[in-house]
């Protein structure tokens, strides 16, 4: 066990930075990002230049055409929105609320749209007529009835799309709970053997088409419904659970069955608590100089925080850090004694989006 809380600490110090980023230092090197695409860029004019081979003054300018009976997809936007979502769904992790929800819906529509076309130009091919190997978008003539004769065409998957959404539910879960770490390990296992064994079809497809010197497509497996479902149903099962909607009330009960409230804890110095993924206690004062305590209470249930110390922004140089332990219960952390006159805040070294300010004086 202390192994495997080794090992999330290790994983959650490599996600740290690129969650909650230092944006000052970030901002610093802008001018320097863009010295390096200015460089980048006439280093590529440079390479153009000089694999353009002889300067041919005079001829026409033609317009390029697809070559009859080759099909060319047409130009999208689906790769760059799909990278745009992306990045912005990344850095709406360390924001939260709002811009969460609309970003994972913009990444969620980017990928519908890159699937539909892919659709589309698989239904074109499909189609067997000479209308489907035109660069234009004309109606098909004909229903699809797959590749033509002796091209061999992978059918559409969505496997690729399972399999990412597998392995993100799994990196949720390695922040948030074991729940979802295992249930994001089960998704992503599943759906690579669906895609390994996909591939397997496809090789024996094109090796019995080396023998036989006919080349049969195989069909597309159908959309696993069912499991999708099932999936997302016990995803939003785990999650209504940890957020206290499913089986619980907003105040989650302690081990002794009595709720547990946000009170002073004892002689400790100041009290901190955390619930549905946030420091309830955005601020607290401490004496300079001296050292002091913090009672700490974990209302999550199932869902491990803790309180770290440092020094300027929560990616800075670590002061202290308290042990890691799993709601619902309360630890007392001896910290030592802080310097009057810097800059401090406390993290949760799991989630570093809580943030708190601490004041020394």
């Amino acid at each position: 066990m202390e192994f495997l809380r080794s090992l999330l600490e290790w994983v959650i110090s490599l996600l740290g930075p690129f969650v909650a980023p230092d944006w000052g230092a970030l901002i610093k090197l802008i001018p320097l990002g863009v010295l390096l695409l200015v460089v980048a860029f006439y280093g590529w004019v440079f390479w153009r230049f000089r694999r353009a081979g002889p300067r041919r003054i005079g001829m026409p300018i033609r317009k390029p055409q697809a070559p009859a009976g080759i099909h060319l997809p047409g130009p999208s936007l689906a790769p760059f929105l799909i990278s745009a979502a992306s990045a912005a769904l990344f850095f709406s992790v360390a924001l939260g609320g709002p811009a969460l929800a609309v970003s994972g819906l913009l990444f969620v529509l980017a990928l519908v749209s890159w699937g539909r076309e892919a659709v589309r130009e698989y239904d074109a091919l499909g189609a067997g007529s000479a209308m489907a190997l035109h660069v234009d978008d004309a109606p098909v003539a004909t229903a699809p009835s797959g590749p033509p004769e002796g091209v061999h065409l992978p059918p559409p998957s969505l496997l690729p799309l399972l399999v990412s959404a597998g392995a993100a539910v799994m990196l949720f879960g390695v922040a948030v709970g074991l729940e979802f770490a295992l249930l994001g390990t089960l998704m992503t296992a599943l759906a690579l053997i669906g895609w390994l064994l996909d591939a397997g079809r496809e090789y024996r497809a094109t090796a019995e088409a080396d023998t036989t010197g006919h080349l049969v497509n195989p069909t597309p497996r159908k959309t696993p419904r069912v499991a999708i479902a099932l999936f997302s149903l016990v995803f939003l099962f785990f999650a209504g659970s940890q957020a206290g909607i499913i089986g619980g009330s907003d105040a989650s009960p302690s081990p002794s069955g009595e709720p547990v409230a946000c009170a002073e804890g004892g002689t400790a110095t100041v009290t901190i608590c955390a619930q549905l993924v946030a420091f309830e206690t955005t601020s607290i004062t401490v004496p300079a100089g001296a050292p002091f305590t913090i009672h700490f209470v974990n209302k999550d249930e199932g869902i491990p925080h803790n309180v770290a110390i440092h020094e300027g922004t929560g990616t800075g140089p670590e002061v202290y850090q308290g042990e890691i332990f799993n709601g619902i219960d309360e630890r007392t952390y001896d910290v030592p004694a802080l310097t009057a006159g810097m800059t401090y805040v406390y993290v949760c070294t799991v989630h570093p989006n809580m943030l708190g300010a601490i004041v020394v004086q």
